[in-house]
């Protein structure tokens, strides 16, 4: 039985290794991730330090995850004249095809030490062999 993928699949991953060097500071390449697969479950690890949890937004659609974190302007020492003030509002997004079908309810996520642990269990297939028509 043919199995159904998304054809735009390959188009997506096209543009997302073309986007990486085209975002300007803030975006996608500034969110280092890490994608490993076990049996069981697809793990993916952000680095997002700097960020609360309720800063962090996690999504998966059509199966693809989305990663997005706002961080407001800094305002300790609001009496004080800067010299450099780099720690500004920032928002970040990185979006990124998954390898293989997963079970998006059962996803969970933690952040710890500016780390965000995202695990996605795998999908069960069914072994689906189709049946047998009788020719007559």
């Amino acid at each position: 039985m043919p199995n159904r993928s998304n054809p735009f699949k390959d188009i997506e991953e096209l543009f997302d290794r073309m986007g990486r060097g085209l975002e300007p500071s803030g975006l996608a390449h500034d969110v280092a991730v890490d994608v490993s697969e076990t049996d069981d479950d697809v793990v993916v690890n952000a680095d997002l330090p700097g960020y609360e949890k309720s800063d962090i937004d996690v999504t998966v659609d059509d199966n693809r995850l989305t990663i997005r974190a706002q961080r407001d302007r800094t305002t300790e020492g609001t009496d004080a004249r800067y010299h450099r003030r780099e720690r500004t509002h920032r928002e970040i997004r990185r979006s990124l095809s998954l390898p293989t079908e997963i079970d998006e309810s059962a996803s969970s996520a933690s952040y710890h030490n500016g780390v965000l642990t995202i695990v996605l269990p795998k999908r069960e297939t069914t072994e689906d062999d189709g049946f047998d028509i009788d020719v007559q």
